[in-house]
């Protein structure tokens, strides 16, 4: 008996004669983290529940947790008596992380750069040999502000200074699509019957052609687009993970954006030696698409923050019943949609086929409601009243469970702070 030492938890008395449990217990009591008793016995004031599971551990079996224990509890059991989590069976890693926090943590390998990833991968620029070059540090100081912003100064003056000038940048697109902020462009030439450029253009196309941005909107335009095309150029040279920085969507649109707003502007100064009037309307709908992609750069501001990586997470594990939502709205669209057009037969003046009537019923569905065709019979108030209903009911569903997502993935984040920081 003189190899079997004595454990007591709250009460509950162990036996064990692991060598490794003998040593770990007196590395507990050299910390004050246990007590010797007169006894001999070895007093440690923790939860004796899974104890007897500690032991299948260290006297050299595997280490099992029961179903019915609390995850926080059983994550403090395993990090007082010091067992590496690579050692966990995948039997029990649900126990210790429901499916809500593990999806959070799976978001966060997926992005880009970590920073422990981050720390690992630059540590030999800044801790080895190299510790003393200036443009190592620079590099790490730059990844650590680029994601993580609200860490540090430099980050936070970084995405203040983006935050400013994509604002200016989306207010002076605004402003460039108004005709008050507009000068009269010179040198319109006048072309033998130009009567069918009024023809053929409304009045929101004839703005674009006889007017132009005003000479300081151009060049804020550009300057503000030159230093965001800056600093995605900057990021893709102190990231690690070059390829996977290129084929990033968000990424791939913000380069498209910073190109389109040169072509836009080379488009608007050389607007008269383009013109053609079989071909002018559609030069302004793709001028104004490569205008509007600017606004994508506002999703870069929020999309470091834990609240945007939940709502993407939330979205994503919400899909199914999305899709599921997508095909039940368009079934029954088609449903209304061809009752109504059938009980609206006799009615000359709604709904001319019964693609209007599809139309009529996904907006009447989705509780829009335009008001551009509407039944007057008493068989179409019928359908009307049926699908707005229905329409309710089915959108409520998949909003009520991303609602529910969101709340659960919400509170894994906040513990896992408070978790962080406790430490």
């Amino acid at each position: 008996m003189d190899d079997v030492i004595q454990i007591n938890l709250r009460g509950t008395e162990f036996l064990s004669s692991s060598p490794f449990v003998k040593d770990f217990l007196h590395t507990l009591v050299t910390k004050d983290s246990a007590i010797i008793r007169q006894n001999g016995q070895i007093y440690v004031d923790r939860n004796p529940f899974i104890f007897h599971h500690i032991l299948d551990y260290y006297c050299g079996g595997e280490f099992h947790l029961p179903k019915n224990i609390c995850p926080l509890q059983a994550q403090k059991e395993i990090e007082f008596w010091k067992i590496p989590p690579k050692d966990i069976p995948t039997c029990c890693y649900e126990v210790l992380y429901n499916e809500n926090e593990s999806q959070y943590t799976a978001i966060e390998n997926l992005e880009s750069d970590l920073k422990t990833q981050t720390k690992q991968s630059i540590s030999p620029i800044v801790t080895g040999p190299q510790a003393n070059n200036c443009v190592g540090r620079l590099r790490y100081m730059l990844l650590e502000a680029h994601l993580h912003p609200f860490s540090t100064w430099t980050g936070r003056i970084w995405i203040c200074v983006l935050a400013l000038i994509t604002i200016t940048s989306n207010i002076t697109y605004l402003f460039n699509s108004d005709n008050h902020f507009r000068v009269p462009r010179e040198g319109l030439q006048v072309l033998p019957g130009n009567y069918t450029f009024d023809m053929s253009l409304n009045d929101k196309e004839l703005v674009f052609l006889r007017t132009t941005r005003e000479p300081i909107k151009g060049a804020l335009e550009i300057i503000t687009n030159s230093v965001l095309l800056l600093d995605i150029s900057l990021k893709f040279v102190i990231t690690h993970q070059k390829l996977k920085f290129v084929l990033n969507v968000q990424n791939i649109l913000e380069i498209a954006t910073g190109i389109a707003a040169y072509l836009v502007f080379y488009y608007d100064v050389n607007l008269l030696s383009m013109m053609d009037g079989n071909n002018l309307n559609n030069f302004f709908i793709v001028v104004g698409v490569l205008q509007g992609l600017r606004v994508v750069r506002s999703l870069r501001l929020v999309e470091s923050t834990p609240e945007m990586k939940i709502l993407k997470l939330s979205l994503y594990k919400s899909w199914r019943e999305f899709l599921l939502l997508l095909v039940v709205l368009t079934s029954f669209s088609l449903i209304f949609g061809s009752a109504i057009f059938w009980m609206e037969l006799e009615e000359p003046d709604t709904f001319p086929n019964i693609f209007v009537s599809i139309w009529w019923g996904i907006i009447t569905m989705t509780t829009v409601g335009y008001g551009d065709f509407y039944p007057k019979s008493s068989g179409g108030y019928l359908v009307a009243i049926i699908a707005a209903v229905f329409g309710l009911m089915l959108l409520a569903m998949p909003i009520t469970i991303l609602a529910s997502n969101f709340n659960s993935f919400y509170n894994c984040y906040k513990y896992r702070k408070r978790h962080l920081l406790s430490k």
